[in-house]
Parts: C-alpha cells; sequence; structure tokens
C-alpha cells in the first residue's frame, strides 16, 4: 500500500477516452479536440453529435446524410405519442 495520501480525485484516473479530454492550460473540455464552448456557439447539436461519432466535424452533405438517418429512428410509438398528446399542455414537472 502506498505512504500517499489521495485527497478526493486528485490523480485518480477512472479511464481514458479519445474523445473528450480536459485542457487546463486553455481552461476548457475539448470534444474530439474542439473547444466545448466553441462547440456550442458555432455548431448544432447534430453536427456535434455526428462529431462525436466520426471524429471529425461533417461536411454539408454529410450533415444532410445524417440528419436525415437520425430523423428515420427517432419515430414515437403510437403508445407513447397518445401518452404524450393528453398530457396537460402547461405541466409543471417540478417547482
Amino acid at each position: 500500500m502506498s505512504d500517499d495520501i489521495k485527497k478526493g480525485l486528485l490523480g485518480i484516473v477512472v479511464d481514458e477516452t479519445e474523445v473528450s479530454k480536459v485542457m487546463p492550460e486553455i481552461n476548457s473540455l475539448t470534444y474530439r479536440g474542439y473547444a466545448a464552448q466553441d462547440l456550442c456557439e458555432y455548431c448544432r447539436f447534430e453536427e456535434v453529435a455526428y462529431l462525436i461519432l466520426n471524429k471529425d466535424l461533417p461536411n454539408t452533405i454529410q450533415l444532410r446524410k445524417f440528419e436525415k438517418e437520425e430523423r428515420n429512428n427517432r419515430e414515437l410509438t403510437k403508445n407513447l405519442y397518445e401518452i404524450i398528446k393528453h398530457m396537460p399542455k402547461n405541466l409543471i414537472l417540478w417547482t
């Protein structure tokens, strides 16, 4: 057993990933090399999803294809649609 006592999570590595990285030198979290704040400012959700899945930002044709495929895979079941349809329009989930 080590004589070093760690406080909190300092020095503790849980896992490593190619997707994101904390970059203290620029005070940012990056996804595939892009600063999270830049992705938030300049990209749509679908572009970032494509980046995470495909390791690079999409060009126009790739983005259109990705959006079409994503839309085709998000259909609601009839049962779920009926539940949503009958929910109150001004439902408050938390206060």
